[in-house]
């Protein structure tokens, strides 16, 4: 039996609850942003603002300078978590098959509830009939229907907002003959340039690419792009009541003006190399593979990675690990704007031999003093010398966070 996946995607969605909450906003050109000032940035627009060409990430005085109407509102982030919840509970009704894919869009398998509906074109229009209802008039999604996940995705952003986008399979051949790579969820700024230095531009021409090649360039990853570009996303969607494991655990900020200097980068670095080492530890992983990243510019991203001897979930582990990532890149920047750091290649600890030198035992012993203060106290009961040397970031820019901590229900 053919697959049928829906990609539900919200439209302007933090904008659009705050239009939904607060009627003197609607027909506004708005702006959601967790501080009002002109060192912030646009964290959602409402579909108004977007006319204007305000988009996310844009800095709250080029959004002014673009749409002098402008109307800057503060992001509440339980109200945008309790509004994803509600609407979780509408999507249970019609299939179990929920996967969480970010606070405001999931996947779902109908592939047995859709023929009962009288087909997955009517359901989807049950389905925005009852958010219409329930969430009210301005909260609205669009919806992609494929037999894979990435192609749902594909489609259902070519008729936002409010739309119902359905991909057949017959049509999937000349999909790929007119879609850039760089349409393809998952490909971005990293990628996309290296496999244009390859020849590839389209997803036909991926699919097309040796499958050796794939694989040396991008990994495993390579073959989930091979399998797109011949047409096939094998992917299952998974319940978010089932709990996945986790594949790497990072953090990242972007830089207010202050904090651009590397010298105090560096400091903000090492305050997310604590936070990423804390939730290593209370997931219960150590990791090899350490990636460090920064943007220049608002464009221009460079990072490396470090696979380390042993793995860790040690804050200084990781630190250093960043810093021998970055001697790695030649670009030597004076000032960047984002900066952060993953690890990967986690392993299960539980199953780990615990450490033999006198220095790495000290080492774990005080990581788990800490771990004990913050889950009791707080997180912020214990700091980093180095972060009291400058204000607290927000986990966003915004000023407000909807970290995956808090939105994995």
């Amino acid at each position: 039996m053919r697959r049928v996946i829906m990609h539900l995607d919200m439209d302007s969605y933090f904008a659009s609850v705050e239009q939904q909450h607060d009627p003197s906003l609607r027909g506004k050109p708005i702006g959601v942003t967790g501080r009002p000032t002109e060192k912030s940035i646009i964290v959602a627009a409402s579909r108004e603002a977007k006319k204007y060409g305000l988009i996310a990430g844009m800095p709250v005085w080029e959004a002014r300078r673009l749409c002098p109407s402008l109307v800057l509102v503060p992001g509440r982030a339980e109200r945008y978590l309790s509004t994803t919840k509600e609407f979780l509970v509408i999507l249970e009704r019609y299939t179990p098959m929920i996967e969480v894919f970010s606070v405001d869009e999931v996947f779902m398998d109908v592939t047995q509830e859709a023929p009962r509906r009288g087909g997955p074109i009517p359901m989807a229009r049950e389905i925005k009939a009852d958010f219409r209802d329930e969430l009210g008039e301005y909260i609205t999604a669009t919806i992609g229907i494929a037999s894979g996940k990435a192609f749902a995705k594909l489609i259902g952003y070519r008729h936002k907002p409010d739309g119902i986008g359905f991909l057949d399979d017959e049509e999937i051949p000349e999909l790929l003959v007119e879609t850039s790579v760089g349409e393809l969820c998952g490909i971005g700024h990293r990628i996309e340039p290296r496999l244009a230095r390859a020849g590839i531009r389209t997803l036909a021409e991926l699919g097309k690419a040796s499958e050796a090649y794939l694989k040396g360039e991008f990994g495993a990853y390579g073959r989930f792009l091979k399998a797109v570009g011949e047409g096939r996303d094998p992917n299952p969607v998974i319940p978010y009541t089932e709990p996945a494991a986790a594949k790497s655990v990072g953090h990242s900020r972007t830089l207010r003006p202050d904090l651009r200097e590397i010298e105090s980068a560096l400091r903000v670095l090492l305050n997310l190399c604590d936070l990423v080492a804390r939730r290593l530890r209370r997931l219960g992983y150590v990791g090899r593979t350490v990636h460090a990243w920064f943007r220049a510019d608002t464009s221009e991203y460079r990072g490396k990675q470090v696979t380390l001897a042993s793995p860790t979930d040690d804050r200084d582990s990781i630190y250093q690990a960043c810093l021998a990532a970055f001697r790695k890149i030649p670009m030597k920047p004076k000032e960047v704007t984002q900066i952060g750091v993953s690890v990967r290649n986690l392993t299960d600890k539980a199953g780990l031999p615990g450490p033999l030198l006198q220095e790495d035992q000290r080492r774990e012993r005080l990581n788990q003093a800490v771990d004990r203060i913050r889950d009791r106290f707080g997180e912020h009961a214990i700091r980093t010398g180095e972060s009291l040397l400058y204000d607290p970031i927000p986990q966003h820019v915004s000023g407000f966070t909807l970290s995956t901590e808090e939105w994995e229900f």
